[in-house]
């Protein structure tokens, strides 16, 4: 009998217990129960958690407002126009955004204090057991948030005049920066190339412009309002050189310390280009992972083949629906996640539930208030069945939808 693996054995008979050696006919008993508790160490949630803003229980919709700067002109003492005292020069209408609180869901659970008991051999393992289970509420709700607006910032474009900082890393022809360059002096020049872009944009945000935000104001900002967040793959590769002069003379390297997300947070939206002959959806809508990894952006289950598989965002659809699939039956997920469709209609996921990961994506840098994350509630609650015996406990909250403000600066830096 096997000792480890997945004991799906449905109602067989004792399917842990050994013969004993001397009384053939009973059963040695189990020596201990233990419910693993250490599931969820951390969820890179450092960012949800920076851009939340209280929105309590009255009202739904924070309004905010930007204005421009005014104009100066020459003054003439006795001019028609000084003499005139009762004209008037009032401001332009000022720019309104809102964020409003617009999204609601639930987690919940049914445990009891009966049957189940039949299950464990002491009260403390079973006491383990509803603890761990009625954790996940909390759990759940913490991987969704933090997957949800890290999803959110690394697909996310401004439409500011430069709100996307193009970095030629080209190697192709003679005209390009890193040409006929390899090893270890390719890495450092890349990184120098980098280094020096960024120290560029800091200089260029500290100065008056309307270049970086979507109102096209008039704004300046201290580099201390501002943060970095970098892919991973970007940084850990700049972090493996011995980091060029202008990383630290610009302080870029301090900014290395910020906000890290890996890799498969940074993508782009799924439109229809992306399907046909030779693309990543193909031309029955399913998905060909040799040619990109498509991910999921929204929390969704999908049924394939009468399969039920759970995504959250950011998983690898394919590679996801594969791992479970495979881990219930052999071959039954690389079957069904070969089945998986995308498209407009009659599909399993939709483009805008979808996105395509892609490396270009050096790093993210925005205001610290940029992306408002407005919370109304977030409340427990428990209901008692005294016909089954039974207890639903109930995780529900209320948020809004991650947005950037228009009036800061939400840029992408990336490679050319």
């Amino acid at each position: 009998m096997p000792t480890t693996g997945p004991f799906n054995v449905g109602n067989a008979r004792s399917p842990l217990l050994n013969a004993n050696h001397i009384f053939g006919s009973i059963f040695n008993m189990i020596i201990s129960q233990r419910v693993f508790s250490d599931n969820i160490k951390g969820t890179y949630g450092t960012l949800a958690e920076r851009f939340k803003v209280d929105g309590g229980l009255y009202g739904d919709t924070k309004l905010y407002y930007a204005t421009d700067i005014l104009e100066s002109e020459d003054w003439i003492q006795d001019s028609a126009s000084e003499l005139n005292v009762l004209a008037i020069n009032r401001p332009d209408s000022p720019k309104v955004q809102y964020v409003q609180i617009d999204t609601f869901r639930k987690v919940w659970i049914t445990i009891d204090n009966y049957l189940t008991k039949q299950a464990w051999s002491t009260a403390g393992a079973f006491s383990q057991f509803n603890s761990v289970t009625l954790g996940w509420l909390a759990d759940t709700k913490r991987v969704y948030e933090s997957r949800m607006i890290n999803c959110y910032v690394g697909q996310t474009k401004s439409n500011a005049d430069r709100g996307t900082i193009k970095v030629n890393l080209d190697d192709a022809s003679s005209g390009d920066p890193l040409y006929n360059i390899t090893g270890e002096e390719k890495n450092r020049m890349e990184a120098s190339i980098i280094g020096q872009a960024l120290a560029d944009l800091m200089v260029d945000l500290k100065d008056t412009t309307r270049d970086f935000n979507d109102y096209g104001f008039m704004r300046s900002y201290a580099l201390s309002d501002l943060m970095f967040v970098w892919n991973s793959a970007w940084k850990n590769k700049i972090r493996k050189v011995d980091l060029p002069t202008i990383f630290h003379e610009s302080n870029v390297v301090e900014n290395l310390e910020e906000e890290t997300l890996p890799a498969r947070y940074f993508g782009r939206e799924v439109t229809a280009s992306d399907a046909g002959s030779g693309k990543v959806i193909k031309t029955d809508g399913t998905i060909d992972p040799t040619k990109g990894t498509l991910r999921a952006n929204v929390e969704i289950t999908l049924t394939i083949n009468s399969h039920d598989y759970h995504l959250f965002p950011a998983d690898d659809i394919v590679a996801t629906i594969t791992s479970i699939g495979n881990k219930r039956t052999a071959g039954q997920g690389t079957t069904d996640a070969a089945a998986v469709t995308v498209g407009t209609t009659s599909v399993d996921l939709l483009y805008s539930q979808v996105y395509l990961e892609e490396s270009g994506c050096i790093c993210k840098i925005m205001h610290r208030d940029s992306v408002p994350f407005m919370g109304a509630f977030s409340v427990s609650t428990s209901w008692w069945n005294p016909r089954n015996l039974s207890e639903n406990h109930y995780l529900i909250w209320g948020f809004s939808k991650p947005c950037y403000l228009y009036n800061r600066p939400f840029l992408t830096v990336e490679k050319k």
